[in-house]
């Protein structure tokens, strides 16, 4: 199994949150991720969806760590105030959704949204070799971005040490 952002140690989570920021400064409305080995591809469109895409895009894992670096030298990547909505957020939280099943992303879409009901579809293969299509609309795209955004916190030794005063005293 080829996983796309194996080259750096990159997961899912990063790799989508950069394309993310990308196509918001694209003002990029409509879109379609597909991930085939070692680039994503970004059908994408200026309207709301339902609505074309004439506008593709190519993101080699190069690229991404680019746009990664830019986004931060411009201060854009770790802002004070997380809107869980954007769209860079929330493609953060499908990667990291997929990354956390142990599973390949195949791809990652909003074409089936209409202007009063949000639509996200997930596609990925299970370890296990399983095609799963995950479609979720309304609250529950926000409930996957609260929920995994409350997993950060607690994944990881480092975030739990930011948050705990007297850390460096226990060791």
């Amino acid at each position: 199994m080829v996983q796309a952002t194996k080259k750096s140690g990159n997961s899912y989570s990063e790799a989508l949150r950069t394309i993310g920021q990308d196509l918001e400064l694209r003002s990029i409305k409509t879109f379609l991720i597909r991930c085939e080995a070692h680039l994503y591809i970004v059908e994408a469109g200026y309207q709301s969806p339902p609505a074309p895409t004439p506008v593709t895009l190519h993101y080699t894992l190069d690229d991404i760590e680019h746009l990664d670096r830019e986004a931060r030298e411009r201060n854009d990547r770790d802002s004070a105030v997380k809107d869980l909505l954007s769209l860079s957020q929330l493609l953060w939280a499908i990667g990291s959704y997929v990354t956390s099943k142990g599973a390949r992303l195949l791809s990652v879409s909003n074409s089936a949204s209409t202007a009063k009901m949000p639509v996200i579809k997930i596609e990925y293969e299970t370890v296990q070799g399983d095609r799963v299509v995950d479609d979720r609309t309304g609250s529950a795209i926000y409930e996957l971005c609260v929920s995994v955004y409350k997993l950060r916190g607690t994944s990881s030794i480092d975030n739990h040490a930011r948050y705990t005063r007297f850390h460096a005293l226990s060791s």
